[in-house]
């Protein structure tokens, strides 16, 4: 059993959208099947505050193509399931080769809306940094394709409420300025 992808057009696609896995139990621990990723048309409360971000950038749902990472049910929750990294490396492969067909440049970003995310995609080596500090520019943002495996830009965006984009202004104003650059390109 798995979630399906959403996109309105795939030739309006300006980012893509990357969650973890559908995995949830929130239905008095019963597991909730979402027919499309994050619920979209189906349960609008987890995936509201990912667009309300989006939409502050400048994107809205007909601009995203949205997956996640893995899209089958697991038998434990994201957070819980301390093979979820293990199990996420097996699917990035098939994750890079979906979103290359939809764009082949190979330019447009990614967000990313959990640190566990980006932990699994940036590459061995690399210098992994905490949610606070990518957002307050310790780290270059995006992730640069050379030093993730998605081989695209990578933009932290996370679900959680401490990460919304109203509390990051000078985030959010750079996210903007990024995707001005790189959308311009494909004018």
């Amino acid at each position: 059993m798995q979630s399906k992808p959403f996109c309105f057009n795939l030739s309006q696609v300006k980012a893509f959208v990357l969650g973890c896995d559908p995995t949830n139990f929130s239905d008095n621990g019963s597991t909730v099947v979402l027919d499309y990723v994050f619920g979209i048309g189906q349960d609008n409360r987890y995936f509201k505050d990912i667009l309300n971000n989006l939409n502050q950038i400048g994107l809205h749902l007909e601009d995203i193509y949205i997956q996640n990472l893995i899209p089958h049910y697991l038998e434990e929750e994201t957070s819980r399931n301390r093979h979820w990294q293990a199990k996420a490396k097996g699917f990035i492969s098939e994750r890079k080769k979906e979103f290359d067909r939809i764009d082949k440049k190979g330019k447009k970003p990614v967000f990313l809306t959990s640190e566990l995310l980006y932990e699994v995609l940036l590459l061995h080596g690399e210098t992994k940094v905490k949610a606070k500090e990518l957002y307050n520019f310790t780290a270059p943002v995006p992730i640069p394709p050379e030093d993730n495996l998605m081989e695209r830009p990578l933009i932290p965006l996370y679900r959680h409420k401490d990460y919304k984009l109203e509390k990051h202004q000078n985030y959010l104003q750079h996210i903007k300025a990024i995707m001005f650059t790189i959308l311009k390109d494909y004018d």
